[in-house]
């Protein structure tokens, strides 16, 4: 009932109660509304008619004597769009701020929030010192891919070699590579032509079942950008706001939430890849360098961070303009410059005020996961059991965990009913409580490591790994029934929190079955996402396996952590640039959550090619040097040229005959 005051009849409200006021009745500006009857229906009319309706900015930008001017509250999702005359400054607009948090404080929020005034066009954005160096910084990068395209195409730092159209483009690359000096490899790391080759340059081998989790990434990303398009909508002003929350207790909620889940499937397969291939790499050693590994990890991850957070700070004040952009990038931006630390040092899912970037307490647990995944492996490579002992035991304690804090602070089945929000926190981004699916997804890397190295090493015949896999290898129908029964559990555990959402007021599931749900539901969903695989990994349910393996969705799996680390501020671009209010509802989340895919994974290949390509090849360049220019390669070239010229000679010799 409260909120009812914010309709029309509450913005109304602020404006009886702001010219019935002493102060506004002193003012030259309020003044001028009343004395102006040429500038009062052009006001109205370009003025918002309810919270969250921004108005006409164009109509009072562009009429002379007026000037729009925005009312809000920071940090919330409450403005209101008003056009005023043009003598009117920010104070004199303050009363009607004002009113405003008069408003607010009727419906519970705290004394602290105040409303505050935004006039764009007399208030624009400026450079500053370090956005300059930024500037600069980003010109050096720019340098230095022009110079590594010089060098791609020119005799500078070594000389082009001639290549044969025979060989593959892998090949054509290393020869490329091999015949430049030193400081001619480094900067044909930054060549941006050479890297969007790479990029899309995908062979695919038949037999190579692994390419099924490229659609899959890409399809849980999709999900993870629905999720939060509401809230970015919400941010950048919807029309509807006492409306739109009927939302969660309606079917669409149900397809919104599937983002809870599309992060636990990123865990699994993060932690599934990372197992088989780090134990195929050191397979047969019993010791092997894990600060190394460490090392390398922090290569693939950190800078390609540490670039998002310096374009976010030098480029994104500048690329929007509109009502709301100044006040909410400024908002964001402020709490960025306090709390940006705790994501390049990757613990901002343990610092609970961390409000900068904040989907990157994804990015925390997966690098605090890793931790264990060498230790995992170097107990497994001594050890099968006690490697199989170590996993077991992290799959207990991502089941222990969750339930002990469910119990303690009470929480329900979903997030979206429980109140606590700190809580809530603590039980969805905090590690200890997430681990759950990448314990389960070290499981399966295991398995599948054991089943693979038995079509090499027959010591692998009767291990775990390949007696489990050969189930499915050796049975249509039993991979006819994971298929379906794993499908309808994942189905099942999206599904299932409708049970509360869909029935507002208190909640329907006791706490101890809720406790038991929080505790099993992200290890089972990730063993039927494993056991979904199951089969496609052996080779079965081919349909599947090119449906979701097919090479169109290579590349942009390759881009996909790019997309997650830029997707907020790509689509905030839009949402906080807006010049009118959107309406909300679940069809119109997912068209635009559509088209925000596209655009996100469009952004994100520039922005691999400009630090993640080069940084990962700087990596191997200066970890693991090329030796000299491989002869096999040149005589590889020369034996094809050879054949052509015999070939050609044979066909002369036919033809004189």
């Amino acid at each position: 009932m409260k909120r009812n005051i914010l309709t029309s009849f509450g913005c109304l409200f602020i404006v009886l109660i702001t010219l019935g006021s002493t102060e506004a009745q002193n003012s030259q500006c309020f003044s001028e509304v009343l004395a102006s009857p040429e500038l009062l229906l052009p006001m109205i009319m370009a003025t918002g008619k309810g919270l969250n309706d921004m108005g006409d900015f164009d109509a009072c930008s562009l009429n002379p004597g007026t000037e729009y001017a925005l009312i809000y509250i920071p940090g919330q999702p409450f403005f209101l769009g008003t056009c005023m005359p043009a003598s009117c400054n920010r104070q004199d607009l303050q009363i009607l701020a004002d009113g405003m948090s008069f408003l607010i404080h009727q419906i519970g929020m705290p004394p602290s929030v105040v409303g505050d005034v935004h006039i764009p066009n007399k208030d624009p954005i400026t450079v500053s010192g370090w956005q300059i160096v930024g500037f600069i910084g980003f010109g050096f990068i720019a340098i230095l891919l022009i110079l590594g395209l010089l060098v791609e195409y020119t005799p500078l730092m070594g000389q082009v070699q001639e290549t044969d159209e025979l060989l593959s483009e892998a090949k054509k690359d290393k020869m490329l590579v091999a015949s430049k000096s030193m400081l001619g490899k480094s900067l044909l790391a930054f060549s941006p032509s050479r890297n969007l080759k790479k990029m899309f340059y995908t062979p695919q081998i038949d037999d190579d079942c692994l390419t099924v989790l490229n659609g899959i990434r890409v399809i849980s990303l999709y999900f993870v950008i629905l999720g939060h398009t509401n809230t970015l909508m919400m941010m950048g002003g919807i029309t509807n706001l006492l409306s739109a929350q009927s939302l969660v207790s309606s079917w669409w909620i149900i397809l919104i939430c599937i983002g809870f889940y599309s992060v636990d499937v990123f865990f699994f397969i993060s932690a599934f890849l990372a197992t088989y291939l780090m134990i195929s790499k050191f397979h047969g050693k019993r010791l092997f360098n894990i600060p190394m590994v460490y090392l390398h990890r922090l290569i693939r991850v950190l800078p390609t961070v540490l670039l998002v957070f310096a374009m976010y700070f030098t480029f994104l004040p500048f690329i929007g303009s509109g009502p709301i952009w100044k006040p909410s990038i400024e908002s964001d931006m402020n709490n960025c410059k306090l709390s940006w630390w705790p994501n390049v040092i990757f613990i901002s899912s343990w610092y609970t005020r961390a409000e900068c970037f904040g989907h990157l307490w994804y990015l925390s647990n997966d690098m605090t996961f890793f931790l264990f995944v060498p230790l995992v492996v170097l107990a497994y490579l001594n050890s099968k059991f006690i490697g199989y002992l170590l996993v077991i035991f992290l799959n207990i304690f991502g089941i222990v965990l969750p339930f002990i804090f469910s119990h303690i602070r009470g929480h329900t089945i979903t997030m979206l009913k429980d109140q606590d929000v700190d809580s809530n926190i603590e039980l969805n981004q905090h590690p200890y409580n997430r681990s759950g699916s990448y314990s389960v997804g070290m499981l399966f890397g295991l398995l599948y490591f054991e089943w693979a190295k038995s079509k090499t090493d027959p010591t692998y015949q009767h291990s775990i790994g390949t007696r489990f896999y050969n189930l499915f290898s050796n049975s249509s129908i039993l991979c006819f029934l994971s298929f379906v029964l794993s499908s309808c559990a994942i189905l099942f555990f999206i599904m299932f929190p409708a049970v509360e959402l869909l029935h507002p007021g208190p909640r329907r599931i006791s706490q101890i079955p809720s406790d038991f749900f929080n505790a099993f539901h992200r290890s089972i969903f990730a063993t039927a996402l494993g056991l979904f695989l199951a089969p496609i990994f052996v080779g079965k349910l081919s349909l599947i396996k090119d449906i979701f393996g097919g090479k169109l969705w290579a590349p942009w799996a390759k881009v996909s952590f790019v997309s997650y680390l830029i997707h907020i501020h790509v689509m905030a671009s839009f949402y906080l640039q807006s010049k009118g209010s959107l309406y909300f509802d679940g069809p119109s989340q997912i068209f635009y959550s559509l088209a925000a895919l596209l655009i996100v994974l469009l952004v994100s290949v520039p922005v691999a090619l400009i630090i993640e390509s080069p940084v990962l090849q700087l990596e191997r360049l200066v970890l693991f040097p090329p030796k000299q220019s491989p002869p096999p390669l040149q005589q590889e070239v020369l034996l094809k040229k050879q054949t052509k010229i015999n070939k050609s000679d044979s066909s002369q010799d036919s033809n004189d005959a």
